[in-house]
C-alpha cells in the first residue's frame, strides 16, 4: 500500500475522498532520507506516517501528518554516533494565500504550491529534512560520550587570560595523548 505514496500528487482528490493513510515504510524507499542514514536504510529501519487528507469549508484541501523517524547520526558536540528521533507534523494548506486569510478551517496551517511531478512520498520527505537540526547535538551535555568528558576535564594554564581558545584546549588533549 506505500506504493500510493508515489503517485502523482493529487490534493484537490484526495481532500475529495477524505483519503487517509498509515504505515511504517522501510527507510530505503525514501532515497533523500536514506542519503542521510545509509546505516539506518541498510539495518531496515523505517519511517512512520499518517495522513489525512479533507477540504476546509471552501471545498480547498487540507493535508494533516504525523511523522517519525530514527536517523543516525554524529553529535556536533562530542563527535560521536548518537541516534536522534525526529517528528513532524505538517498541516499543510493547498490554495491561495486569499483563500488561507479567509478559511476557518486553515487556522494553523502552512500554504503549500507543489511543484509539478511532486509525489506524497517527496512532500513528506522534504517536511522530514526539515525537521532535521542543522546541528545534532545530545540532547544534554552528560549523555555525551568520551572526548567531552576529557575537554571539560582539562583546566586551562593559569597564564594570565581569562579563557583559552578552543584550539589550545585541544592542542594540550593532544599532548596529554
Amino acid at each position: 500500500m506505500s506504493a500510493e505514496l508515489d503517485r502523482l500528487l493529487e490534493p484537490a482528490g484526495l481532500a475529495a475522498k477524505g483519503w487517509r493513510w498509515a504505515g511504517e515504510t522501510p527507510l530505503a524507499h525514501w532515497p533523500r532520507l536514506a542519503a542521510v542514514d545509509a546505516a539506518g536504510a541498510e539495518a531496515g529501519h523505517g519511517v512512520t506516517v499518517e495522513v489525512t487528507w479533507r477540504e476546509d469549508e471552501h471545498g480547498v484541501p487540507l493535508l494533516e501528518a504525523e511523522l517519525a523517524w530514527r536517523v543516525n547520526t554524529t553529535c556536533q558536540r562530542c563527535v560521536e554516533e548518537m541516534e536522534l528521533a525526529l517528528q513532524a507534523s505538517p498541516r499543510l494548506f493547498f490554495g491561495t494565500q486569499a483563500q488561507l486569510d479567509a478559511s476557518i478551517a486553515g487556522a494553523g496551517f502552512e500554504p503549500c504550491e507543489l511543484e509539478p511531478g511532486t509525489t506524497l512520498r517527496q512532500l513528506l520527505e522534504d517536511e522530514l529534512l526539515l525537521a532535521m537540526p542543522a546541528f545534532p547535538a545530545h540532547e544534554r551535555n552528560e549523555e555525551c560520550g568520551a572526548l567531552a568528558e576529557k575537554l571539560a576535564q582539562l583546566q586551562p594554564e593559569s597564564d594570565g587570560h581569562s579563557g583559552s581558545s578552543p584550539f589550545a584546549v585541544l592542542a594540550e588533549l593532544k599532548r596529554k595523548n
